[in-house]
């Protein structure tokens, strides 16, 4: 254990502190912080170590861009021109091994540093609010047995934790709050991991909280996203989904569980998509959500990819209850019928709204990206799905909603025992 203050680090929030405790770690082990508030660049994590933060520890990111990294810092690196985001990080560890982020203390991404937008001003979400900020706060890439245990990650300017192509990755007990007018705020994207729980986490974004990606693209050893598994989680996002699976470089997804937790105040619940809006095709397959409560403006949709080398199967949604209210449960393909074998057992959702928001409604003003067809679930040109116990209560009046279920050229849809609370409609284009 090292001690950052022997280091030379003084914690005062005001002093740079980069320097110290970047020694604290090159010395090998553990890196610790006793109460204060410590200012800090990009910090590099080694094999072998990590940060220890004691009670009252704060670590704040730096406001100034010098004391980032480069974009080209490693090969394995990327920038978003388009989200304004420019590659440099908070705490990295590339290629490392046995590295770890402990608290009980917080990690502050210093949001405010980066925003002018004031957050007072309600409906706000504008298209230019920076002249600059960081991309991930954290960056785990291509690392072996990474744990992030009972830490906060606070006031992210971007995503909150990313991890890219790692293997054995244990998080617990996480605290990760991003403000929810920060675009793409996400909480943690993982992407091409293998062998990964995330467990006891509460997570509150201004973006998706978890996403589950497949983008190998900038790997030196590209590889499937696959086994796994998320539960005992509690998540919240104004802007985006709770959890979303897809996103991608022609990669699979796969192997994976969610179980018991809890989607509260989201504009999407799940999303699984096989082609996000302007990105490559990922595969998605065998994938369990079980003992769910979703509370979303659009609980679950499923989007295909229009490419039969790439579907979403084998999806299945065990002993799911919630509230829906702004549009429907979508289950969505191309005519080639790249979405299949999507099953539903013992689900009951509220249905308390109806109708399409209009722009500018919620924190963020944009138009709803998503379809509001008149039936609370809305199946189209998909294969093989099957509704059992499957319930919805109505609500609202709203005259928006005819159907309980409306179902476009689907092929060898099975429904038992279910009770959509009004007319069903199945029917052609």
């Amino acid at each position: 254990m090292n001690n950052v203050k022997d280091f030379g680090a003084v914690g005062d929030g005001v002093a740079n502190d980069t320097a110290a405790v970047q020694r604290a770690i090159d010395a090998g082990g553990t890196a610790v912080f006793p109460p204060g508030t410590y200012l800090c660049g990009t910090l590099y994590l080694k094999s072998h170590g990590g940060l220890k933060l004691e009670a009252g520890a704060v670590l704040l990111a730096s406001p100034d861009k010098k004391d980032y990294n480069k974009p080209d810092f490693c090969v394995q690196n990327f920038h978003s021109e388009r989200e304004r985001a420019d590659g440099a990080h908070f705490i990295v560890a590339v290629e490392q091994e046995n590295v770890s982020i402990e608290g009980p203390g917080r990690i502050d991404g210093n949001r405010k540093a980066f925003w002018e937008t004031p957050e007072e001003m309600p409906g706000v979400w504008p298209g230019r609010p920076w002249e600059w900020r960081p991309s991930q706060m954290l960056f785990f890439c291509e690392c072996t047995n990474v744990r992030i245990y009972n830490v906060e990650l606070y006031n992210t300017p971007y995503w909150s934790c990313f991890l890219h192509g790692c293997e054995c990755v244990q998080i617990f007990a996480v605290r990760v709050f991003c403000h929810q007018f920060t675009r793409n705020g996400d909480g943690f994207d993982i992407d091409c991991c293998r062998n990964v729980t995330l467990s006891d986490c509460v997570i509150s974004s201004g973006d998706d909280c978890i996403a589950i990606r497949g983008n190998s693209k900038l790997l030196k050893k590209p590889r499937p996203c696959e086994n796994i598994a998320i539960t005992n989680c509690v998540m919240q996002t104004g802007g985006a989904n709770g959890i979303r699976v897809g996103v991608g470089s022609n990669e699979t997804i796969r192997n994976i569980t969610v179980s018991n937790c809890v989607i509260h105040d989201a504009r999407v619940g799940i999303g699984l998509c096989g082609k996000y809006f302007g990105c490559a095709c990922t595969k998605v397959e065998n994938i369990l959500f079980e003992n769910i409560f979703i509370d979303a403006h659009l609980p679950i949709f499923i989007m295909g990819s229009d490419d039969l080398d790439y579907p979403v199967r084998d999806i299945s949604f065990r002993h799911i209850r919630g509230k829906g209210a702004k549009s429907s449960i979508l289950i969505v393909c191309s005519e080639r019928r790249e979405v299949c074998d999507i099953d539903f057992s013992d689900v009951q959702f509220e249905w308390v709204d109806g109708g399409q928001p209009e722009p500018g409604e919620g924190p963020f003003r944009s138009a709803w990206p998503f379809p509001c067809p008149d039936g609370a679930v809305y199946v189209k040109n998909a294969r093989n799905v099957s509704f059992e116990r499957f319930r919805i209560r109505w609500k609202t009046d709203n005259p928006a909603w005819k159907y309980g279920l409306k179902v476009i050229d689907a092929v060898d849809l099975v429904c038992r025992d279910c009770d959509f609370g009004k007319p069903d409609f199945i029917g052609k284009k």
